[in-house]
């Protein structure tokens, strides 16, 4: 006959033997580690995460020859659409915008216009009028490494606009500069007839059009 002393020596043996299934399975959960599954990119955002996640899957710190390159992030979203995307032009200025101008009064079907300004921030490469004359003729947007100004009204505008920041000054109009030729921004050779993605992630930069 069991003493009073043996059955409660039993009830924490008894109490373990229970608790045995769920402990081993949460050590099997434990040694699996935690259950992580990347979702599917969504191919109806066109972002540049889900671009860079298909198109760039190398680990960042493994050397490769990537076909889809990022600038880097130096860049103020300043337009109305934060999501653009289009075939590149390029201008290549310093503190002077006449090409900027001349791109703009061209058909853009929807193009991106990428200027080279040298980095300045000494004036604006672009204001609202040659802003709403981009929109009207058909251009997707705008990357200037460079100042844009009235940049509160061009923020109302449907384009998109990156540049470095803003400056009330305008620009001086005597250097014309050169139009569709090779252009080297934010580390990345930007060429005419590139593709180029741009939103509030980032600016990845193409040969070939990315589709999902």
């Amino acid at each position: 006959m069991l003493t009073l002393q043996a059955l409660a020596l039993l009830r924490p043996a008894a109490a373990v033997g229970r608790a045995a299934p769920s402990l081993l399975r949460a050590f099997a959960a434990a040694a699996e580690g935690p259950r992580t599954a990347t979702p599917p990119p969504d191919t109806s955002r066109g972002a540049t995460a889900d671009l860079a996640d298909v198109f760039i899957p190398e680990p960042v710190d493994q050397v490769s020859m990537r076909r889809v390159h990022i600038m880097e992030p130096i860049f103020q979203d300043l337009g109305g659409k934060l999501r653009f995307s289009g075939q590149v032009s390029t201008v290549k200025c310093f503190e002077n915008n006449p090409l900027v101008r001349k791109a703009f009064e061209q058909p853009g079907t929807g193009r991106v216009l990428v200027v080279d300004g040298g980095g300045s921030k000494r004036c604006a490469l672009l204001g609202d009028n040659i802003a709403e004359m981009a929109h009207k003729n058909g251009w997707s947007g705008v990357v200037i490494y460079g100042c844009i100004r009235d940049s509160e009204d061009i923020g109302k505008m449907p384009l998109g606009v990156k540049a470095l920041g803003t400056y009330p000054l305008k620009s001086a109009k005597r250097d014309v500069g050169l139009a569709d030729v090779p252009v080297t921004i934010a580390g990345v050779t930007v060429e005419p007839g590139d593709w180029l993605y741009a939103d509030k992630d980032g600016i990845l930069v193409s040969k070939e059009e990315l589709k999902l």
